[in-house]
């Protein structure tokens, strides 16, 4: 069934703003699409997480391609990620219903709020090189795939639980833990969200839990944003893209506090 115009024009500004949103620096629609779906339109909960699933999927094809042909992408650490995330996803996906919320959300609000507001203050390099000279992350950094399947295998889980992607989680860790720079976290992450989001997707498809009509029109808006978005992200300078990012979480943060109490 054809979505009246009214429902088409929310769709388009959730998926742009969602495709712009995650483009720039990973993450995942859901935080846009999950309480725009059910609020604004009133899709069942189920329904909004596989869409937001398939969306992610499309944004993480043209944002992810945009990095890989700059160079930005480590293609064997993101196979290890895929093997361990979809396998996760896959299991996680299967039991969305019983996903945590309430005080779980309101501890994801706080960290992201609060990794937001320093990248904002002070870059991402003052950020990590702080954080190195409290905790030694070298026994993650010398044992690369164990390190990397025990990541992709949590966020792939986390992802198909929920419905929230895990990119953005995966691109700070990448950053903080694995020492990559903002650009190689950025596109390694949206490259593994395609897989991650859409062996998600496809289960939740076999479900029924993905509104077509209302994916469509979604992607071609998504695309669009999130290839504007890599776009600038890819371009520009490291400590411009930490503040842009630490912009974009702090953001995101206060959404998941705000949708904790609605």
């Amino acid at each position: 069934m054809m979505p009246d115009v009214t429902t088409i024009v929310i769709l388009l500004f959730l998926g742009f703003g969602s495709g712009v949103f995650v483009g720039t620096a990973a993450g995942t629609a859901a935080s846009f699409l999950i309480p725009g779906l059910t609020i604004l339109i009133g899709y069942s909960t189920h329904e909004a997480i596989g869409t937001s699933l398939a969306v992610d999927c499309v944004i993480g094809i043209i944002a992810g391609y945009t990095f890989i042909k700059n160079k930005y992408v480590n293609l064997k650490s993101v196979f290890l990620l895929i093997v361990a995330g979809v396998l996760g996803s896959i299991l996680g996906s299967t039991f969305t219903s019983e996903a945590p919320e309430g005080i779980l959300n309101i501890i994801i609000g706080f960290f992201l709020l609060f990794i937001g507001f320093n990248f904002i203050r002070n870059g991402v390099k003052k950020n990590v090189d702080s954080l190195e000279q409290k905790i030694n992350f070298s026994l993650f950094r010398n044992h690369h795939l164990l390190s990397f399947l025990l990541l992709g295998g949590i966020i792939g889980g986390l992802s198909g639980f929920t419905g929230i992607g895990g990119s953005r989680m995966l691109s700070l860790i990448l950053i903080f833990v694995m020492g990559y720079s903002l650009h190689q976290a950025v596109g390694t992450s949206l490259v593994m969200m395609v897989f991650i989001a859409g062996s998600g997707a496809v289960n939740h498809g076999f479900q029924g839990e993905i509104v077509l009509s209302a994916f469509l029109i979604l992607a071609v808006s998504a695309g669009t944003g999130a290839f504007l978005g890599s776009q600038i992200a890819s371009k520009i300078n490291e400590e411009l893209l930490a503040r842009i990012v630490g912009f974009i979480i702090f953001i995101l943060g206060f959404i998941i506090m705000i949708k904790n109490f609605i």
